[in-house]
């Protein structure tokens, strides 16, 4: 019940309603808070996933929100709210309901399945459910056409994940790979462009659905650079294309202008902004920026990454994952800078007419980048050894195929960065 209340105070209070302008909500919110916390503290949260869910993502812990997500997709599928048939009984009011918890449970499912790498709860093969109806109402059809187009892009991310970096599959012929995401990335593109027709007139909170354009724009562009760059392990070599390269800086630049409008607005916190948006894209876009950076030795893009960190000061304090965060990209931002100056080779070969790179792979050596390379650009007397160890790590885990790297910056309590 305070879990309810709590999210239900924190929107009327977030859209001005004209009962928070005449009681006092602010101190009913903190009170509901406070119980909702400490009940969650003395009961089985696995039995009230859904609350439980809220406050993992709100102290920005993935991996413990991925373990409530698996709780909550299990209680659906145990109630048969995958199949058709279970509706058949059920009034049509609660169905439609059902419907729509169904379907949010199996989008945060996808897409924190493709963020932590982890393989979905969720079997298509098992899900007959019809989509929710899409409403009449002009103040809630853009809506509902909005929340049938996030179940189709978790299907998207749900197939980049099992066709190119579940295991079983990652071995695949680098043909096939390829010609998959020669498929899919124009289905994205049109899924993009459909999501851009949705006619928003006379929908209600027009100001959040606006604002919740930049979301999608975050999150496509996000995902197709995940799904471009699964095309860059052939084998033989890393390739990043010109493709790539593109869809990562569309995805900070969608960040950039995202940001701002949502600190305006105060409809959101900085730290709400970090939980509930930043953490529901991928690491990727960055990384591939830095590579660009510093082997093209392309000045935007140094910019393009220093605006980011100054974007992520505002949040560095949330939580001690997105304080590693930012020192993380701090740190490559730094380094990126770093290089430019000096005008050292880069790794790799960067093809200019094709703005390209290719990072040839040497046999017995997994590891791209080494800690002691890194800390030299930065200086020993005025770089941080431990930070620039940790970004040495990130960056050849990224280019070695794994690029699920939310799980390095999920902390408990008591753990510093």
């Amino acid at each position: 019940m305070h879990g309810v209340l709590f999210f239900v105070l924190k929107e009327l209070i977030a859209m001005n309603d004209e009962l928070y302008q005449r009681f006092d909500l602010t101190t009913h919110l903190d009170h509901c808070e406070k119980v909702f916390a400490a009940t969650l503290e003395t009961y089985d949260v696995l039995a009230v996933p859904s609350f439980e869910n809220v406050k993992a993502q709100g102290e920005a812990k993935p991996a413990l929100y991925w373990t409530l997500i698996s709780a909550a997709s299990m209680h659906c599928q145990s109630l048969g709210y995958h199949r058709e048939t279970t509706y058949r009984n059920i009034l049509s009011g609660k169905a439609d309901n059902i419907r729509r918890l169904f379907w949010t449970i199996y989008v945060f499912d996808k897409n924190m399945a493709l963020l932590l790498g982890r393989v979905s709860n969720m079997q298509g093969v098992k899900i007959d459910v019809r989509h929710p109806a899409i409403s009449i109402d002009p103040s809630r059809r853009a809506w509902d056409e909005s929340f049938i187009m996030g179940i189709r892009m978790a299907e998207f991310q749900d197939r980049v994940f099992t066709d190119l970096y579940n295991p079983a599959t990652s071995i695949k012929d680098p043909s096939e790979r390829t010609q998959f995401i020669q498929d899919l990335a124009p289905d994205m593109e049109q899924w993009h462009s459909q999501l851009k027709q949705i006619d928003p007139e006379g929908a209600n909170n027009l100001q959040v659905f606006n604002m919740s354009r930049t979301n999608w724009d975050i999150s496509f562009n996000s995902t197709l650079t995940l799904l471009l760059h699964a095309s860059s392990t052939t084998g033989e070599e890393l390739q990043i294309s010109s493709r790539c390269f593109n869809a990562a800086h569309n995805s900070l630049l969608a960040h950039l202008n995202s940001f701002p409008q949502y600190q305006s607005s105060k409809l959101l916190s900085d730290g709400e902004y970090f939980n509930w948006i930043l953490l529901f894209s991928s690491l990727t876009p960055f990384l591939v920026i830095f590579l660009h950076a510093i082997s093209a030795k392309d000045t935007q893009s140094i910019e393009l990454l220093a605006q980011v960190v100054r974007s992520f000061e505002t949040f560095r304090k949330v939580s001690l994952g997105a304080e590693r965060l930012y020192q993380i990209c701090a740190t490559l931002t730094n380094i990126a800078e770093k290089l430019l100056q000096s005008q050292q080779l880069s790794v790799g070969i960067y093809n200019e007419q094709e703005d390209s790179l290719r990072l040839p792979d040497t046999p017995g050596d997994t590891s791209m980048f080494h800690a002691e390379d890194l800390q030299n650009v930065l200086d020993m007397d005025n770089g941080d050894e431990a930070t620039s160890l940790y970004a040495t790590d990130l960056l050849n885990e990224f280019l070695s195929g794994e690029p699920f790297l939310w799980n390095r910056f999920d902390f408990e309590v008591g753990n510093g960065p």
